[in-house]
Protein backbone atom coordinates (compact mmCIF):
# COMPACT_ATOMS: atom_id res chain seq x y z
CA UNK A 1 0.00 0.00 0.00
CA UNK A 2 1.48 3.36 -1.01
CA UNK A 3 1.53 6.33 1.35
CA UNK A 4 -1.28 8.16 -0.46
CA UNK A 5 -3.61 5.17 -0.25
CA UNK A 6 -2.65 4.71 3.38
CA UNK A 7 -3.56 8.33 4.20
CA UNK A 8 -6.91 7.95 2.43
CA UNK A 9 -7.73 4.81 4.39
CA UNK A 10 -6.73 6.49 7.66
CA UNK A 11 -9.01 9.39 6.79
CA UNK A 12 -11.87 6.99 6.03
CA UNK A 13 -11.24 5.17 9.31
CA UNK A 14 -11.32 8.44 11.25
CA UNK A 15 -14.57 9.53 9.58
CA UNK A 16 -16.05 6.08 10.17
CA UNK A 17 -15.19 6.33 13.88
CA UNK A 18 -17.17 9.59 14.08
CA UNK A 19 -20.07 8.08 12.15
CA UNK A 20 -20.09 5.09 14.50
CA UNK A 21 -20.31 7.41 17.51
CA UNK A 22 -23.41 9.00 15.97
CA UNK A 23 -24.89 5.56 15.27
CA UNK A 24 -24.28 4.36 18.84
CA UNK A 25 -25.75 7.57 20.24
CA UNK A 26 -28.98 7.54 18.26
CA UNK A 27 -29.73 3.82 17.80
CA UNK A 28 -31.51 3.55 21.19
CA UNK A 29 -33.51 6.70 20.40
CA UNK A 30 -34.51 5.26 17.02
CA UNK A 31 -35.75 2.11 18.76
CA UNK A 32 -37.65 3.66 21.68
CA UNK A 33 -38.97 6.97 20.34
CA UNK A 34 -41.88 5.34 18.48
CA UNK A 35 -42.29 2.29 20.70
CA UNK A 36 -45.89 2.35 22.05
CA UNK A 37 -45.28 -0.54 24.43
CA UNK A 38 -42.43 1.32 26.12
CA UNK A 39 -44.50 4.50 26.35
CA UNK A 40 -47.27 2.55 28.05
CA UNK A 41 -44.76 1.32 30.64
CA UNK A 42 -43.52 4.87 31.23
CA UNK A 43 -47.09 6.16 31.61
CA UNK A 44 -47.83 3.42 34.11
CA UNK A 45 -44.66 4.04 36.12
CA UNK A 46 -45.24 7.81 36.27
CA UNK A 47 -48.91 7.75 37.23
CA UNK A 48 -50.28 9.19 34.00
CA UNK A 49 -53.13 6.67 33.86
CA UNK A 50 -54.26 7.73 37.34
CA UNK A 51 -55.00 11.19 35.92
CA UNK A 52 -55.93 10.60 32.28
CA UNK A 53 -58.04 7.91 30.66
CA UNK A 54 -55.75 5.07 29.61
CA UNK A 55 -57.43 4.36 26.26
CA UNK A 56 -57.36 8.05 25.33
CA UNK A 57 -53.70 8.36 26.36
CA UNK A 58 -52.69 5.44 24.14
CA UNK A 59 -54.76 6.86 21.28
CA UNK A 60 -53.21 10.32 21.58
CA UNK A 61 -49.75 8.74 21.71
CA UNK A 62 -50.42 7.15 18.32
CA UNK A 63 -51.58 10.53 17.01
CA UNK A 64 -48.37 12.17 18.28
CA UNK A 65 -46.35 9.46 16.52
CA UNK A 66 -48.25 10.24 13.31
CA UNK A 67 -47.61 13.95 13.83
CA UNK A 68 -43.88 13.43 14.33
CA UNK A 69 -43.64 11.22 11.24
CA UNK A 70 -45.69 13.56 9.03
CA UNK A 71 -48.70 11.25 8.67
CA UNK A 72 -50.93 13.92 10.21
CA UNK A 73 -50.53 17.68 10.34
CA UNK A 74 -52.59 18.73 13.33
CA UNK A 75 -53.20 17.86 16.98
CA UNK A 76 -55.78 20.55 17.62
CA UNK A 77 -58.86 18.32 17.56
CA UNK A 78 -57.52 15.71 19.98
CA UNK A 79 -59.13 15.44 23.40
CA UNK A 80 -58.27 13.24 26.36
CA UNK A 81 -60.75 12.35 29.07
CA UNK A 82 -59.75 12.24 32.73
CA UNK A 83 -59.65 9.02 34.72
CA UNK A 84 -62.11 10.52 37.16
CA UNK A 85 -65.37 9.91 35.30
CA UNK A 86 -67.11 12.59 37.36
CA UNK A 87 -65.11 15.20 35.42
CA UNK A 88 -67.13 16.03 32.33
CA UNK A 89 -64.41 18.14 30.72
CA UNK A 90 -61.61 16.79 28.56
CA UNK A 91 -58.00 17.95 28.16
CA UNK A 92 -56.55 19.10 24.84
CA UNK A 93 -53.36 20.65 23.54
CA UNK A 94 -53.18 24.44 23.53
CA UNK A 95 -51.53 26.36 20.67
CA UNK A 96 -48.25 26.83 22.59
CA UNK A 97 -48.07 23.10 23.33
CA UNK A 98 -48.66 22.23 19.67
CA UNK A 99 -46.01 24.79 18.71
CA UNK A 100 -43.49 23.04 20.95
CA UNK A 101 -44.40 19.62 19.58
CA UNK A 102 -43.87 21.04 16.08
CA UNK A 103 -40.36 22.09 17.10
CA UNK A 104 -39.76 18.62 18.54
CA UNK A 105 -40.83 17.14 15.21
CA UNK A 106 -38.30 19.34 13.36
CA UNK A 107 -35.55 18.27 15.76
CA UNK A 108 -36.42 14.58 15.34
CA UNK A 109 -36.40 14.90 11.55
CA UNK A 110 -32.90 16.42 11.69
CA UNK A 111 -31.69 13.72 14.09
CA UNK A 112 -32.97 10.88 11.91
CA UNK A 113 -31.56 12.42 8.74
CA UNK A 114 -28.20 12.55 10.51
CA UNK A 115 -28.66 9.01 11.87
CA UNK A 116 -29.69 7.40 8.58
CA UNK A 117 -27.05 9.34 6.65
CA UNK A 118 -24.40 8.15 9.11
CA UNK A 119 -25.44 4.51 8.66
CA UNK A 120 -25.31 4.80 4.86
CA UNK A 121 -21.92 6.54 4.87
CA UNK A 122 -20.54 4.06 7.42
CA UNK A 123 -21.50 1.11 5.24
CA UNK A 124 -20.04 2.75 2.11
CA UNK A 125 -16.75 3.71 3.79
CA UNK A 126 -16.42 0.31 5.44
CA UNK A 127 -16.81 -1.26 2.02
CA UNK A 128 -14.11 1.07 0.65
CA UNK A 129 -11.79 0.03 3.48
CA UNK A 130 -11.91 -3.64 2.50
CA UNK A 131 -8.48 -4.84 1.41
CA UNK A 132 -7.07 -7.97 -0.17
CA UNK A 133 -5.07 -8.36 3.04
CA UNK A 134 -8.02 -9.22 5.28
CA UNK A 135 -6.03 -9.00 8.52
CA UNK A 136 -5.42 -5.26 7.94
CA UNK A 137 -9.14 -4.75 7.41
CA UNK A 138 -9.88 -6.58 10.66
CA UNK A 139 -7.30 -4.38 12.44
CA UNK A 140 -8.83 -1.18 11.06
CA UNK A 141 -12.35 -2.27 11.93
CA UNK A 142 -11.26 -3.26 15.43
CA UNK A 143 -9.54 0.09 15.93
CA UNK A 144 -12.70 1.93 14.83
CA UNK A 145 -14.83 -0.07 17.26
CA UNK A 146 -12.43 0.58 20.16
CA UNK A 147 -12.07 4.32 19.48
CA UNK A 148 -15.79 4.96 18.98
CA UNK A 149 -17.00 2.82 21.89
CA UNK A 150 -14.36 4.23 24.27
CA UNK A 151 -15.40 7.79 23.42
CA UNK A 152 -19.06 6.90 23.89
CA UNK A 153 -18.44 5.21 27.26
CA UNK A 154 -16.63 8.34 28.46
CA UNK A 155 -19.47 10.52 27.15
CA UNK A 156 -22.05 8.28 28.83
CA UNK A 157 -20.24 8.52 32.17
CA UNK A 158 -20.30 12.33 31.90
CA UNK A 159 -23.98 12.28 30.95
CA UNK A 160 -24.80 9.97 33.86
CA UNK A 161 -23.25 12.31 36.41
CA UNK A 162 -24.91 15.32 34.78
CA UNK A 163 -28.17 13.38 35.02
CA UNK A 164 -27.83 13.32 38.79
CA UNK A 165 -29.23 16.85 38.57
CA UNK A 166 -31.69 16.00 35.82
CA UNK A 167 -33.88 19.15 36.00
CA UNK A 168 -30.85 21.33 35.24
CA UNK A 169 -29.70 19.00 32.44
CA UNK A 170 -33.24 18.96 31.02
CA UNK A 171 -33.48 22.77 31.10
CA UNK A 172 -30.09 23.18 29.44
CA UNK A 173 -31.10 20.69 26.75
CA UNK A 174 -34.14 22.82 25.95
CA UNK A 175 -32.14 26.03 25.99
CA UNK A 176 -29.72 24.50 23.49
CA UNK A 177 -32.20 22.92 21.08
CA UNK A 178 -35.24 25.17 21.57
CA UNK A 179 -33.77 28.69 21.81
CA UNK A 180 -37.16 30.15 20.88
CA UNK A 181 -38.19 29.28 24.44
CA UNK A 182 -41.63 27.74 23.86
CA UNK A 183 -41.12 24.86 26.27
CA UNK A 184 -42.44 26.19 29.60
CA UNK A 185 -46.01 25.20 30.41
CA UNK A 186 -48.23 25.65 33.47
CA UNK A 187 -48.87 22.76 35.82
CA UNK A 188 -51.92 20.80 34.72
CA UNK A 189 -51.46 21.41 31.00
CA UNK A 190 -51.94 18.30 28.87
CA UNK A 191 -48.34 18.08 27.69
CA UNK A 192 -47.05 18.21 31.29
CA UNK A 193 -49.64 15.70 32.52
CA UNK A 194 -48.88 13.36 29.63
CA UNK A 195 -45.10 13.75 29.83
CA UNK A 196 -44.09 14.55 33.44
CA UNK A 197 -40.43 15.02 34.36
CA UNK A 198 -40.23 11.42 35.57
CA UNK A 199 -41.20 10.23 32.09
CA UNK A 200 -38.20 11.99 30.55
CA UNK A 201 -35.84 10.91 33.33
CA UNK A 202 -36.80 7.25 32.86
CA UNK A 203 -36.43 7.66 29.08
CA UNK A 204 -33.01 9.28 29.59
CA UNK A 205 -31.80 6.41 31.79
CA UNK A 206 -33.02 3.82 29.27
CA UNK A 207 -31.13 5.56 26.45
CA UNK A 208 -27.99 5.74 28.59
CA UNK A 209 -28.16 2.04 29.49
CA UNK A 210 -28.82 0.98 25.89
CA UNK A 211 -25.93 3.06 24.55
CA UNK A 212 -23.70 1.59 27.25
CA UNK A 213 -24.57 -1.96 26.20
CA UNK A 214 -23.96 -1.20 22.51
CA UNK A 215 -20.65 0.50 23.33
CA UNK A 216 -19.52 -2.37 25.55
CA UNK A 217 -20.33 -4.94 22.85
CA UNK A 218 -18.42 -2.94 20.22
CA UNK A 219 -15.48 -2.45 22.58
CA UNK A 220 -15.20 -6.19 23.24
CA UNK A 221 -15.62 -6.90 19.51
CA UNK A 222 -12.88 -4.38 18.70
CA UNK A 223 -10.52 -5.97 21.21
CA UNK A 224 -11.24 -9.41 19.71
CA UNK A 225 -10.54 -8.11 16.20
CA UNK A 226 -7.22 -6.56 17.28
CA UNK A 227 -6.29 -9.80 19.04
CA UNK A 228 -7.07 -11.78 15.88
CA UNK A 229 -4.90 -9.40 13.86
CA UNK A 230 -1.98 -9.80 16.26
CA UNK A 231 -2.38 -13.57 16.34
CA UNK A 232 -2.45 -13.88 12.53
CA UNK A 233 0.46 -11.46 12.17
CA UNK A 234 2.53 -13.43 14.68
CA UNK A 235 1.71 -16.97 13.56
CA UNK A 236 0.78 -16.30 9.92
Amino acid sequence: MNSKTGKIKKTFSFINSILLIIIILFTPLAYYIFNPGYYETLYEDNGVFSILNKRDVLDITEEIFKFFTGRTTTLQTIQVRYSDESMSTAASFRPDEISHLSDVRILLVRIFILYCGSIILFVIMTFLLIEKNIKNFIRNLGAMFIISSSFMLLFIIILYFLGENFPVLFDNFHLLFFPQGNYAFPEGSLIITLFPSGFFYDFFIRLILSSTIISAVLLVTGIIFISIFKFVKKYG
